[in-house]
């Protein structure tokens, strides 16, 4: 992945795009988000060939974001400090791979990914114009 603005370094979550272009979320693991395998939530790469898990949704109205649990809670609700590519690649793919595991920041996301500790949901996304 490569990291489309400099953030995530103080905490808080940060836009990527795959090299094929594909959006990803990436979320500092936070007891606000819990993550729960039989809500879609897996640990390795195949979550990028999955269909997106049932019941999630998401809601885009740049610059906000918000990604919704099966029964309808915010799991994520908050600004994205992504560029218009992140956005548009969004709208284009309309799925989402958000991804969360034991890290504060970019500093230590590699550590935690080197370690197999990340968790991968895959969610369709539903934007506003």
């Amino acid at each position: 992945m490569e990291i489309v603005v400099s953030a995530g370094i103080a905490g808080g979550a940060w836009p990527e795009l795959m090299p094929d272009r594909r959006p990803v979320l990436v979320v500092p693991a936070a007891v606000a988000n819990p993550v729960v395998a039989e809500e879609g939530w897996v640990r390795d790469a195949g979550a990028l060939e999955q269909d997106p898990a049932p019941g999630w949704s998401i809601a885009a109205d740049p610059p906000h974001l918000t990604v919704r649990r099966p029964a309808g809670e915010p799991w994520f609700d908050g600004r994205i400090t992504a560029g218009r590519e992140w956005w548009r690649a969004l709208r284009a793919y309309e799925t989402l791979l958000v991804v969360t595991g034991p890290f504060t920041g970019v500093l230590d996301f590699r550590p935690a990914a080197a370690a197999g500790a990340l968790a991968l949901l895959t969610v369709r996304t539903v934007t506003e114009e």
